[in-house]
């Protein structure tokens, strides 16, 4: 299948629609993770096509979403669309990702590594640096990575301590 092909039927995923693929075109597209119904200010073709083209290329492995908002693409001609208001955007969730992992986190590696007296400020650096790495990798999974993994975790090491 050639590139135009996957574009537009990747396009026609994101946007809901039906796809008219074959058995053999839809097991090809299974390597790019494109939802149906994607987030309408990311999906455009032009976007599609250069999530294809670094899939391909074999430098992208997250998802179609993941994949814009790290690139800052989304559709100019929506509102809250330009590649400024998805940077801007993006540093926000981050922020927010630094605060609660500095806690969720931090209280896991802490609870993890027994709890000593000057363990405390080094485990909420850690935690806020590895709740930002998860949550880039994985946005949609934000509430797993951020509050029940570290939880769970945290529940452990005071358990085991």
């Amino acid at each position: 299948m050639n590139r135009a092909r996957k574009v537009d039927l990747l396009y026609r995923r994101a946007k809901g629609q039906s796809m008219n693929a074959t058995q053999a075109e839809v097991q090809e597209l299974a390597r790019y993770k494109v939802r149906s119904g994607e987030n309408q200010r990311l999906a455009t073709k032009t976007n599609i096509e250069s999530y294809v083209r670094a899939v391909d290329s074999g430098s992208c492995k997250v998802s179609f979403e993941d994949y814009c908002w790290n690139n800052g693409k989304a559709d100019r001609r929506r509102k809250g669309g330009s590649e400024e208001a998805i940077v801007s955007e993006r540093k926000q969730q981050n922020i927010g990702a630094v605060f609660i992992g500095w806690l969720t986190w931090g209280l896991a590696l802490y609870w993890l590594l027994g709890g000593g007296e000057g363990d405390a400020g080094p485990c909420a650096v850690m935690g806020a640096v590895i709740s930002v790495i998860c949550y880039v990798c994985a946005r949609r999974l934000a509430g797993v990575t951020l509050f029940i993994l570290p939880l769970v975790l945290a529940v452990v090491g005071y358990v085991i301590h």
